[in-house]
């Protein structure tokens, strides 16, 4: 029988035609396979027998890296072929399915084992790969994926590639197939002319060794790289990034030597060794390296080398400080001549090739939180893959996000393409780069959106770049969104959602940030909320905690502060440059500075994480939370909950002497307490007993955990985000679930 297969899911750029034509000539399948835009088409032939077996493989088999969704077979009249064969590749397919692309893909055991075979042909090659692994979606130009349409396309391979390429081994139809005669080549530029090969490597390790700082060129953009153990070192890649203290993100060179540095649970080893290898947030176990690396954090960024060039790095140097090669607030360069034109005193070298990168990719960022992957930022390893919906879009569309951690979604049917993370619109070229990727994406997955959403805000620069796409627009309120990607990743139709976080353009003009919805289909209800308390300053609001700690003594009858408190006072009593704020994000900002322990956001959520670190501090220590009020009152549209009650109340507690550490255990616990009397409440009166947890505050992982833990015990199911983050690079699931109701 003869038959016509057309495979769903991450089928290319993962050795899937390889795959197939092995699976074929095991079963004497004769026929052919091929790529048809992003899905896989095969002619099959044989006993009956055989085509049964053939499709069960096919549904239940893959490649490392690949993922079948659908194999649909359809019969056709009898043929009969010589054997069977990988054929080249048509641009589009027939099924009208948005194709699935795969992530960059880490090195893979057989080619590191390659990489360090003085009898092999690739030793020492930096670009070592094969079908299981390499760059894909970084160096695409289009769809199918072939080396033709990637950047792979300038390096023509040699002889002995070619037939690696042609024949039946692992490099079988590998499109990033190259060898140190046909790929691309090291070189390292100290400013003159660069060293190529093995010598710019040697030159760049002993650089390196002796506290240099260098740009590296790695799968999805630059890098810099430098010592940990390194003081000074650190220091000057401070410097050269222009980022006083966010701390930096480590490389290893294997599990063993990150479990030397940190505690690892079975579920964080899993993380660290997926095939997106994202960056994961590690408890310490001692401190091996300088101050400057994570500053007070009790956490360290903590990574797996992921190339092979990363491997000889981490392995002639140990582990090594990887941070994106960029400004801190820009996109990471990925041209070779950005980062050769950086003119710096704290720049050493860079080291290079001529691979061109089409797509930037940030590391991403993710921790285990409740025994699951939680992700922080979602960008290399995870993009361009689909969340895959229950809910159906009716309509191709748009969703915009936000516009810090911007990150926006495609949503067609029942997949949801989201973008890499960009970064904060307010800096003109991480808006640019988001632009080109809209169209790269759109054009790519061949999506035509009829439909566009974004947030409520009326400023948001991503709102404008919706509005300017000419079609139907939905404007979803900011708290709503969060939780509604909760609500998508768990296909729930209602639930009670605690938004928390710092800023969100509210329904009544004021500034929202500390929420409880009661969610149902496609709309939601404000059932309770922070009590406004009155800031000034603006958007400085987000960065002086000191004065914001100022406006909530005011709020709490204080009648002094801080050196800048009757400044304060009166541009409060007489509304000057004054919003109502019910955020959670500058409570947190406000007890920080009031403690003593953060004055200051530097970076984002700076003081709220300085917070968190002294109250987990003071919980190792064995030190008891001091208990704060939190109070919950009936208002006319909802309870109401008192934040500078509970301000008012820590006020009073640090005067009679309590340490800043039970105080800010306290804290916590105070709001966790909270969020389970008010979900109590609203559950009583609705009968919901759902939660969905979502908002930056719940990167918090002591709040987290404890709300968790607290709202089990009554018996609450509780819901966070894993797929995609809990802060503002989530929320365009978030819209593009919600218009799905319409």
């Amino acid at each position: 029988m003869t038959l016509f297969i057309t495979v769903l899911g991450v089928v290319q750029g993962v050795g899937y035609r390889p795959f197939v034509a092995r699976l074929a000539e095991k079963l004497n399948i004769t026929g052919s396979v091929k790529n048809s835009g992003g899905i896989v088409e095969i002619t099959a032939s044989g006993t009956k027998k055989a085509a049964d077996e053939f499709i069960r493989c096919l549904q239940s088999l893959t490649p490392p890296g690949g993922q079948v969704l659908k194999v649909i077979a359809k019969p056709l009249a009898e043929q009969r072929f010589p054997d069977f064969r990988i054929v080249p590749s048509a641009p589009e397919s027939r099924t009208g399915q948005t194709p699935i692309i795969p992530p960059d893909l880490p090195v893979c055991d057989a080619c590191l084992k390659e990489l360090y075979d003085k009898n092999n042909r690739r030793y020492l090659y930096p670009f070592i790969s094969c079908v299981s692994c390499g760059p894909r979606y970084s160096i695409m130009n289009t769809l199918p994926y072939d080396r033709d349409t990637t950047t792979m396309e300038d390096f023509p391979m040699c002889p002995e590639c070619r037939a690696e390429y042609t024949g039946k081994g692992r490099r079988r139809h590998a499109q990033t197939i190259s060898c140190h005669d046909c790929g691309p080549q090291l070189l390292y530029s100290r400013g003159g002319e660069p060293l190529q090969r093995e010598e710019a490597l040697e030159q760049a390790i002993r650089d390196l060794k002796s506290g240099a700082v260098i740009g590296v060129k790695g799968i999805g953009g630059y890098q810099f790289a430098c010592l940990p153990q390194d003081d000074a070192a650190v220091d000057r890649l401070r410097r050269l990034k222009h980022r006083d203290k966010k701390p930096f993100a480590v490389m290893f060179p294997s599990l063993a030597s990150l479990k030397d540095c940190c505690e690892v649970s079975p579920q964080e080893e899993d993380l660290l060794s997926s095939p997106a290898r994202p960056i994961v947030l590690l408890n310490k176990k001692k401190e091996v390296f300088c101050t400057g690396v994570s500053g007070e954090s009790r956490f360290l960024g903590a990574f797996l080398s992921y190339t092979p060039l990363h491997q000889l790095l981490t392995d002639s140097c140990g582990p090594l400080v990887m941070t994106s090669g960029n400004l801190s607030g820009e996109p990471v360069m990925i041209r070779d001549e950005q980062m050769l034109s950086v003119k710096s005193p704290f720049l050493n070298g860079v080291l290079y090739n001529a691979r061109r990168i089409v797509t930037p990719l940030d590391d991403s960022v993710a921790r285990v939180t409740d025994g699951k992957p939680f992700l922080i930022r979602r960008s290399r390893g995870y993009v361009p893959l689909p969340i895959l919906l229950e809910r159906r879009a009716e309509k191709p569309l748009f969703a915009a996000g936000g516009d810090l951690k911007a990150g926006f979604c495609l949503y067609q049917n029942d997949r949801a393409y989201l973008s890499q993370y960009f970064g904060d619109t307010e800096h003109d070229r991480v808006f640019r780069t988001y632009e080109q990727n809209y169209n790269r994406m759109t054009e790519m997955f061949r999506i035509e959106p009829e439909l566009a959403v974004c947030d409520l805000h009326p400023g948001y620069l991503t709102a404008s770049f919706a509005e300017r796409l000419g079609k139907p627009l939905i404007r979803i309120q900011h708290h709503h969104a969060h939780i509604a990607s909760v609500m998508a990743e768990h296909a729930l139709d209602s639930c009670i959602g605690v938004a928390f976080d710092g800023t969100g353009y509210g329904t009544d003009g004021a500034v929202w940030g500390g929420e409880f919805l009661l969610c149902r289909g496609g709309k939601f209800e404000r059932r309770s909320h922070l009590d406004y308390v009155a800031l000034c300053g603006g958007d400085a609001a987000a960065k002086n905690a000191a004065a914001t700690a100022d406006c909530y003594r005011y709020a709490a009858g204080e009648t002094g502060g801080g050196p800048d408190f009757n400044v304060i006072r009166a541009a409060l009593e007489h509304r000057v440059n004054m919003r109502n704020y019910s955020s959670m994000g500058r409570l947190f900002d406000a007890v920080a500075a009031e403690l003593g322990i953060r004055k200051e956001n530097s970076y984002e959520g700076e003081c709220a994480i300085a917070l968190e670190n002294e109250a987990a501090a003071a919980k190792a220590k064995g030190i008891a939370p001091y208990p704060l009020p939190f109070p919950v009152k009936k208002g006319p549209d909802g309870l109401l909950i008192d934040q500078a009650g509970l301000f008012r109340s820590l006020l009073l507690a640090k005067r009679d002497g309590v340490p800043a550490g039970a105080l800010a255990l306290g804290f916590h616990a105070a709001a966790a307490d909270m969020v389970v009397r008010t979900c109590a409440e609203i559950r009583r009166e609705t009968g919901e007993n759902r939660v969905a947890l979502s908002g930056g505050v719940f990167a918090n992982l002591l709040l987290t955990e404890d709300c968790l833990q607290k709202l089990r015990r009554e018996n609450f199911e509780v819901f966070l985000n894993s797929a995609v983050p809990s802060n503002d690079g989530g929320i365009c699931l978030g819209q593009a679930w919600l218009c799905s109701y319409l």
